[in-house]
């Protein structure tokens, strides 16, 4: 996007010959869709969140200035267009006409302006905006973004976790640094806020002011021209995998998040549900904890690697059944075209008996205890997590599983010295520069590693370089990632999830449900 002309109307020369919404968005109107999920979010302030509960929310009620597509390309939403200085420090963005918040005022600069404000002092993805010095009004349609130095500053303003999402100015003043509740959850969404019961539903209804993006030929990724179809979206938290199924089959669901893949048979042979694969959904991925003085050993660490063969994993995860799993080491999923890449992976899928054997000896191990540490929330997990420790005790190495829920795991990994190894799962990241907390030296989820030819790449990937300049210095992040295993990516696993037949139009994506332009047909 650095090459990009004066006036860089990316979203409108991606649409080129787009004619307003020409397509029918709605089979019908009205109706309600229930929606049975894993967990239910901790807060409907959208900028205070970075887990995956909010952030699916969210997109219902907020937007953003830019958002991501169908590709994982950036596209405007609330902007109608914006220019980049020569020198990369300077973007002016124009705003959408017309454009209303759920209290039926209109949006203005103001409006983003305090929002981003707000955004930058409080929220937990602010860091991602370190290297932003200001953002002003201009005048009522225009804000001006200044940079104190060059960075991927499109695609952090796209990313949704936490989306910087835009308030009506009189809403930010009200509550400042304070979290916003109740009926000032006010954004300009498809969908605004009805009601919120924690732990029992978030309800959501059609916002009859809503203006869908005319750019667009239909929705896209996050944004594009949304249509809400039924009146009314109800997300339900039901934390037991067995009851979202069963809710699904009696009727009492429309749409059921995160299903067993043991349960796909049975929901297959149910003509009144449909069942999709969520693809990409997950990489089954190890952190490793390198203030332990055996994952500090680079031989060690290759004799892990080395002991591992990846397919029989994803097959525990996965009962076997390969439309669930995926063979490959990329870290960034082939579907996302643009980071892509099978750089430095020649030792990925390679298991040898032999050679972990040359390594664990030049490492000088002789059967200590490795801890590894795990949980059963995520059943896929827990199955991978087993298959991963019986190999590495047939390789000779003295794997300790350590079984918990999954937030006692998540505290203990990153409170705690006492563990060795991590499993975890990656969602889709949308840029590279959202791997900086897990390889750069000092930050949290590094867990103390430290490699300075991988810094110089980070730092790279996270500059105003063009776009080919950051992908060649993201190969280099991931080739060193395949010889030096900060971490170590196992491959990837799909998620299955259910619809009612009646509900029509849901097409899966990323990790978080889309229901506009979908229909409820049920009678």
């Amino acid at each position: 996007m650095k090459n990009m002309p004066v006036s860089a109307l990316l979203g409108c020369l991606l649409l080129a010959g787009a004619s307003p919404v020409a397509y029918a968005a709605c089979e019908v109107q009205g109706g309600k869709i229930q929606a049975a999920m894993t967990t239910n979010a901790s807060t409907m302030d959208a900028i205070l969140s970075t887990t995956n509960a909010s952030r699916q929310v969210a997109i219902y009620l907020f937007e953003s200035l830019v958002t991501y597509d169908d590709n994982y390309q950036v596209i405007p939403q609330l902007a109608e267009k914006w220019v980049r200085s020569d020198d990369g420090l300077t973007y002016t963005f124009t705003l959408r006409d017309g454009i209303k918040f759920h209290n039926g005022k209109t949006m203005t600069a103001d409006d983003v302006t305090a929002s981003i404000q707000r955004f930058l002092k409080i929220s937990p993805g602010a860091g991602r905006f370190k290297n932003l010095q200001s953002v002003e009004t201009v005048d009522p349609k225009t804000v001006k973004f200044t940079l104190k130095a060059d960075f991927p500053f499109l695609s952090n303003l796209a990313i949704p976790s936490p989306t910087v999402a835009i308030y009506p100015s009189e809403i930010v003043a009200k509550y400042g640094d304070k979290e916003v509740t109740g009926a000032d959850i006010i954004g300009t969404g498809p969908y605004k806020l009805n009601r919120w019961q924690p732990d029992v539903s978030i309800s959501m209804t059609k916002f009859t002011d809503y203006i869908t993006d005319p750019r667009f030929k239909g929705p896209t990724g996050f944004g594009g021209a949304r249509t809400a179809c039924a009146d009314e979206v109800n997300f339900l938290p039901v934390p037991e995998e067995a009851a979202r199924v069963a809710g699904l089959q009696t009727g009492d669901f429309d749409f059921a998040e995160a299903i067993s893949i043991t349960a796909v048979p049975q929901l297959e042979g149910d003509k009144a549900v449909k069942v999709e694969i969520v693809k990409p959904r997950w990489a089954i991925l190890l952190e490793l904890d390198h203030k332990d003085p055996w994952i500090a050993k680079k031989p060690f660490r290759k004799a892990l690697e080395a002991a591992v063969n990846p397919e029989q994993i994803l097959q525990a995860a996965s009962f076997g059944r390969k439309d669930y799993y995926r063979v490959q080491p990329s870290i960034f999923f082939p579907e996302q075209k643009q980071w892509y890449s099978q750089a430095g992976a020649q030792t990925y899928n390679a298991p040898n008996a032999d050679a972990v054997k040359k390594l664990l000896a030049e490492a000088g191990y002789n059967g200590e205890p490795i801890v590894f540490i795990t949980n059963q929330n995520y059943s896929w997990m827990f199955k991978a997590s087993q298959a991963l420790a019986a190999q590495w005790q047939k390789a000779g190495i003295n794997v300790k599983l350590e079984l918990m829920d999954w937030p006692s795991q998540i505290k203990r990994a990153q409170e705690k010295a006492d563990w060795a190894i991590n499993q975890t799962g990656w969602s889709p990241r949308l840029d590279p520069f959202q791997t900086l907390s897990s390889l750069q030296c000092g930050t949290v989820s590094a867990f103390g590693y430290c490699n300075q030819e991988m810094e110089g790449a980070l730092s790279k990937v996270n500059s105003g370089l063009a776009d080919d300049q950051r992908k060649k210095a993201w190969e280099d992040v991931q080739r060193i990632v395949w010889d030096d295993l900060p971490i170590i990516r196992i491959g990837d696993y799909f998620e299955p999830e259910g619809t009612r037949a009646t509900l029509k139009g849901y097409v899966p994506f990323y990790v978080t449900p889309r229901f506009w332009d979908v229909s409820q047909t049920k009678k």
